[in-house]
């Protein structure tokens, strides 16, 4: 058809061009070609373009967007299926400047925004795709040295003993983010498919701008494989802070997984996951250093309730943790010991007060030190007593945020946090063992794709010994958001 198309052009430009040849043409005689020659190139565009349009109706797999009723059938074009049943208005339309929330695993793999906003089809696939994350940059001034860990605030990096006090200033685009999503129907088209995510940063040591990855994980019908925000924690109930961080308290960890989600009904769901054990141990013993090992991977039981006004998350962890040191026997006798944790967290609107957030976190446990933002790596989550027996460090902390809308692009967030680690009797006196942690900010949102705001930081540390250390912040930054838009 279309060559056939092309062939009545061709035609009548020869013809023209012919008459054109056989006598000297007048102005007239070529004005009058030139008609006849944009009528029949208008009429052919017309048809091809309407037999392209034919040819791509024909071909386009139906939109994502819509979620089938009918009886599974087999196709031999995958359907990628957006459901919109377990979490509320709240989960989905809260937002913060860090973007915690776009990466965590959800329910049949749910997305925050039903309409897959910038996501695009692989030509020739079933499969649909988004770059996402943000590119942000921070000016910092310090009242007093905030510690040796470049581009955040990290109270656990402050001074341990007696130091200079000293101001201290600078920029940083380490928080910058990246992530990579697909979506993958299944043949059968079953309402199921397969998420796999991927994300990473520039955070991946204390003074260079690095990579480091955050997640890299794949699900599918609920079964969660790979690196993701632990099961333990609650990205939904981040506080809105500029500060990359947040408080020292709060869980944050990401780790290596198995995770399975079963949902009870819209309100209701219930977990398991086996994650990557670590057990952060004393840096030294009067025998040698000792290395961490664990008997089993943690393991971690959730349950989370969802309205359309918020959440609320609680997970029990169960941990075994413990060592060795080489080359000796003294200590081997009670090497491992158990350890749990317990955290309850959520986040709920407060639609009275012009769409106004509450965010909290409430942790307590023994042994679970690596689980905290501030902490994995410090030697805490076990100890020895004073008759030289391996025990579980106790700990517990306490998290809020609150966020007020002034206007559609202005907004406000305080935040606290509050830590506290009973370090056994031989731990040295230099031992993470207290610290507090408080923002307050002023963000400036005139566009979804970008934000610019100030914050100021407290945060204190006071160590085993009662060393003590104070360090406020004043802190700017701008950001600006990767293929974003509003989720409705």
């Amino acid at each position: 058809m279309i060559a056939t198309t092309k062939g009545k052009l061709a035609l009548a430009f020869l013809v023209s061009v012919a008459g054109g040849r056989a006598q000297t043409p007048t102005i007239q005689d070529l004005q009058n070609q030139l008609l006849q020659f944009e009528e029949a190139s208008q009429k052919t565009i017309a048809e091809l373009k309407a037999q392209i349009a034919a040819l791509q109706q024909a071909q386009t797999p139906p939109n994502p967007a819509s979620r089938s009723t009918s009886a599974p059938q087999t196709s031999e074009v995958a359907v990628v299926h957006t459901p919109k049943d377990y979490y509320g208005t709240e989960t989905r339309t809260r937002q913060s400047a860090g973007e915690n929330e776009d990466g965590a695993p959800r329910i049949d793999n749910e997305p925050l925004d039903p309409e897959l906003l910038g996501f695009f089809h692989l030509p020739g696939t079933s499969t649909y795709m988004k770059f996402g994350g943000f590119v942000k940059t921070d000016l910092f001034y310090d009242l007093n040295y905030a510690g040796t860990y470049y581009g955040a605030y990290v109270p656990s990096s402050f001074p341990s003993s007696t130091t200079p006090h000293s101001e201290n200033s600078t920029v940083s685009m380490r928080p910058t983010r990246f992530s990579w999503e697909t979506r993958q129907g299944t043949l059968d088209n079953s309402g199921k498919e397969v998420k796999v995510y991927f994300e990473f940063d520039f955070l991946s040591n204390y003074d260079r701008n690095s990579i480091r990855l955050r997640q890299f994980y794949g699900q599918y019908e609920n079964f969660l494989a790979g690196q993701a925000w632990s099961a333990f924690s609650d990205p939904d109930a981040f506080p809105d802070t500029l500060e990359f961080e947040g408080p020292p308290g709060m869980i944050a960890a990401r780790f290596p997984q198995l995770r399975y989600t079963q949902p009870l009904n819209e309100h209701h769901s219930i977990g398991v996951s086996i994650e990557k054990s670590g057990t952060d141990v004393p840096f030294s013993t009067q025998f040698g250093v000792p290395i961490g090992t664990s008997k089993f991977p943690d393991l971690i039981g959730f349950y989370r309730y969802e309205n359309k006004h918020g959440h609320i998350h609680a997970a029990t962890l169960f941990r075994n943790v413990g060592g060795m040191v080489p080359n000796e026997e003294v200590l081997n006798l009670s090497r491992h010991t158990g350890a749990f944790g317990e955290s309850l967290s959520g986040a709920w609107g407060l639609p009275f007060f012009k769409k106004d957030s509450l965010v909290f976190q409430l942790v307590f446990g023994k042994g679970i030190s690596n689980y905290y933002n501030d902490n994995f790596g410090l030697g805490t989550d076990v100890g020895f007593s004073a008759n030289g027996h391996l025990v579980a460090t106790p700990t517990g902390s306490g998290q809020f945020g609150y966020t007020h809308n002034w206007t559609k692009v202005l907004r406000s967030s305080v935040s606290y946090g509050y830590l506290r680690i009973n370090s056994p009797a031989s731990d040295p006196g230099t031992t993470y063992r207290v610290s507090n942690y408080a923002t307050a900010n002023l963000i400036v949102q005139p566009n979804i794709r970008y934000l610019f705001g100030a914050e100021y930081i407290y945060g204190s540390l006071v160590r085993k010994d009662g060393f003590e250390w104070i360090a406020p912040r004043i802190q700017a930054s701008v950001t600006y958001y990767i293929n974003k838009y509003p989720r409705e």
